[in-house]
């Protein structure tokens, strides 16, 4: 006989509604349960991308992910097919418990002078977000994001720890900056990150460290001010120097140097090594 089709709207059940990322797997079920029927699913309403992470039962009716993270969180949807038409699940996304990441304090400076406020902020990614404390060398300070200090002198140098926790996954991570006060600017030193660069192929980027507030940053190579060139790129408040396509007559010393209104200090020099060659081999005596 003729039969006429019902349209059943299927649903999605999860056996993990809060996984914890890198821990937990979900297995999402496509219900009801039916006979000799075509499941289908789409994920961020694409069908499923391959993956090693993603098994399908024989049926197709049960999607697993093994071991989420924070990216998986959907929409899901899953589909009953019929001979006409597919029917459509309502989505479902997933609540992926995550982090807290590595907190990141901000701003970024290392220095201060006296007689200014220290204003502290702490961030760390998470999922529920993160509870933040403040501790100064080791002494819980207040549980905020923020940490807000006027009027700083010497006695405020130390070390600064931010510590973000999950209440959820009970995780918790810290980061700690050491912050020094003083009137007098610290002797600089110099950074690289790349100490063996090859001719005419690589970058170097040197950075002078601290970064501090209010303070000019200067450069010298072989004692000299820095030459006029399109190679040497300053930036970051002239913090960092750049050579760009290094050849070997950059293989010099070079020397930062910071200064405030009250004091000035330089870097040891650091040298550049400069791999190249070899060059074309020049026989001697001439034929």
């Amino acid at each position: 006989g003729l039969h006429n089709h019902h349209p059943i709207k299927p649903f999605i059940t999860s056996n993990n509604s809060n996984p914890v990322e890198d821990e937990d797997a979900v297995a999402l079920t496509c219900e009801p349960e039916i006979q000799n029927t075509t499941y289908l699913w789409w994920v961020n309403n694409q069908s499923l991308p391959v993956s090693p992470r993603l098994q399908l039962s024989n049926d197709n009716r049960t999607l697993t992910l093994l071991s989420v993270t924070r990216n998986d969180v959907g929409p899901y949807e899953c589909g009953i097919q019929n001979e006409l038409s597919v029917d459509h699940s309502d989505p479902v996304i997933l609540n992926v418990l995550y982090g807290p990441d590595d907190p990141t304090i901000s701003p970024s400076y290392t220095y201060y002078r006296p007689g200014v406020n220290l204003s502290l902020s702490c961030h760390a990614a998470s999922n529920p977000p993160a509870q933040y404390s403040w501790l100064i060398d080791g002494n819980i300070q207040q549980h905020t994001q923020e940490l807000f200090i006027s009027n700083i002198t010497e006695k405020n140098s130390g070390l600064y720890t931010c510590q973000a926790n999950n209440s959820a996954s009970g995780h918790s991570r810290t980061t700690v900056k050491t912050i020094t006060v003083s009137a007098d600017v610290p002797k600089p030193s110099i950074s690289s990150n790349n100490s063996k660069p090859v001719e005419d192929k690589d970058a170097v980027a040197f950075h002078c460290e601290p970064e501090a507030q209010n303070t000019t940053y200067l450069w010298w190579v072989n004692g000299q001010s820095l030459p006029v060139s399109p190679r040497l790129q300053l930036s970051n408040g002239n913090r960092t120097l750049t050579l760009f396509n290094v050849t070997r007559n950059d293989a010099r010393a070079y020397v930062c140097g910071i200064q405030n209104s009250v004091s000035a200090n330089r870097s040891d020099p650091v040298t550049l090594d400069v791999l190249y060659g070899p060059d074309t081999p020049i026989i001697s005596p001439p034929p």
